[in-house]
């Protein structure tokens, strides 16, 4: 029975420890981020609209106003080439306050609509730039 009870005490004492000893990633060099990479390179709203299907892309520019739909997080967001329609989540705006005179980043997936012919970005991250 002694031998029973120690073994309980040693598996609780030795099992939480292990929990810690699990890894997260560490980049080990074989597999380097291309400078290119839409993540982080800044592209403008009109290449953004060339891009394919699901792709993602960085975009810098402005929210100047609220898009004309029902859907209550779509905002027309314009850079110096051109103005997108962007869908933010409620998650996504991390309690920013941004005005149409904030300058702004944001990370997401473009969305092409071929059922109506149009092209939005679907915001996965927004981050306000500080001059």
């Amino acid at each position: 029975m002694k031998l029973i009870t120690k073994l309980v005490i040693t598996t609780i004492l030795i099992y939480p420890i292990s929990l810690f000893a699990q890894g997260g990633f560490v980049n080990d060099g074989s597999i380097i981020p291309s400078s290119e990479s839409n993540y982080t390179k800044v592209i403008t709203v009109s290449e953004a609209k060339k891009q394919a299907d699901d792709t993602f892309v960085l975009l810098e520019g402005y929210i100047v106003g609220k898009a004309k739909t029902i859907n209550a997080e779509e905002f027309m967001f314009k850079d110096d080439t051109d103005t997108i329609k962007i869908e933010v989540n409620q998650k996504v705006w991390r309690n920013q306050t941004v005005t149409p005179s904030t300058k702004i980043r944001i990370l997401g997936q473009v969305d092409h609509n071929s059922f109506v012919g149009t092209t939005e970005i679907e915001v996965r991250q927004l981050d306000i730039i500080k001059d």
